[in-house]
């Protein structure tokens, strides 16, 4: 789907954002699909490690095969990720194809302590518009820490090596990005020298993008109330996107770590159905008009974040960017500006 096409969905998206409509709603055009609720690390900040064992799994092949079936009619992108390691699913380069076959520019995002050579090799392969990797600590005490399970090594080497690879290849895909919270505590063993050390290495070593995001709480009803002025103005999620649980457990929302908000179940109905179907409904309208009685909405701290049109300032820039100009693009621009 070219760049115009893409305006023109998210558009019509924005009006029914806009005019609050509860039903009749254009489809989504971002889908998290969760290739796996498994993982191999126990960070500090993630739920994960807290999730039973009946609670993890991977995606079947042949749930992801419908989901994509439905989705290329109105989706723009897919993220392959949600609560846990993407890598661990055995089909994951078979799903990336299948995706990036139909049409859905696909993403996902990764500890990165499994990218190695052969991984890093069908990784490109496979190509992914984006992979996104997580190193929340830039010395080697400080992420061993914080990622508990990971090794800083193992982890640095082999973004190093993806992007050696990549550029032995003469790919441009996936862009690769380097994710790092942060903490409103900071480790004290994490200086800014070391910092800028690794920022150095990597962006030397063809690295399209290092992000820094501020730390946040999952929602959760037994949350305390976030800190900050409530600035809500009623979240965009239900209205643009649409989150798919590794059991087909429908849910608005990948802040939702629980799943307590079920929409409906992607194995046993489909999306469209379940975008226009009762749950939906009811949830755009509460939080239209009755955010109170969303315990677990109410606490999420995203409303309390700096909002334009809706959306978290935060992210504006880069959702318009990837979704008109594919990822990456208007980003680039924006820094080659500043820099001038």
């Amino acid at each position: 789907m070219n760049g115009p096409a893409r305006a023109l969905r998210l558009a019509r998206l924005f009006v029914d954002y806009k005019r609050r409509k509860t039903a009749g709603l254009k489809p989504p055009i971002r889908l998290w699909v969760e290739s796996s609720s498994h993982c191999n690390f126990r960070c500090a900040m993630c739920l994960n490690k807290d999730m039973k064992g009946e609670q993890k799994g991977h995606m079947s092949f042949e749930l992801f095969t419908k989901i994509v079936d439905e989705a290329k009619c109105f989706a723009n992108d897919i993220y392959l990720h949600h609560r846990g390691e993407p890598f661990l699913n055995p089909k994951l380069f078979d799903m990336i194809r299948y995706a990036r076959e139909a049409g859905l520019r696909t993403r996902f995002h990764t500890n990165g302590s499994l990218i190695d050579g052969s991984r890093a090799q069908a990784l490109l392969d496979a190509r992914p518009n984006l992979v996104s990797v997580s190193i929340d600590g830039f010395d080697k005490d400080v992420y061993e820490r914080i990622r508990a399970g990971g090794a800083y090594g193992t982890t640095v080497e082999n973004v190093l090596g993806l992007l050696e690879l990549r550029r032995e290849r003469g790919q441009t895909q996936p862009y690769v990005v380097v994710e790092k919270i942060d903490f409103k505590k900071p480790d004290p063993g994490e200086t800014a020298e070391k910092i800028e050390a690794l920022t150095r290495r990597f962006m030397d070593a063809g690295l399209d993008e290092l992000i820094k995001k501020e730390e946040y709480v999952w929602a959760a009803e037994s949350a305390p109330e976030p800190d900050g002025t409530l600035t809500y103005s009623c979240c965009t999620f239900p209205w643009y996107a649409m989150v798919v649980c590794w059991d087909g457990t429908v849910t608005p929302c990948p802040q939702d770590f629980w799943a307590h908000l079920k929409m409906g179940d992607a194995g046993q109905a489909s999306l469209r159905a379940i975008w226009d179907g009762a749950a939906y409904r009811d949830l755009r309208r509460r939080l239209v008009s009755d955010i109170g009685s969303l315990a677990l909405c109410r606490k999420c701290d995203r409303l309390r974040r700096k909002r334009v049109g809706g959306i978290p300032l935060q992210y504006l820039v880069t959702f318009l960017a990837d979704q008109l100009l594919g990822y990456g693009r208007l980003r680039k621009w924006i820094g080659t500006f500043e820099r001038n």
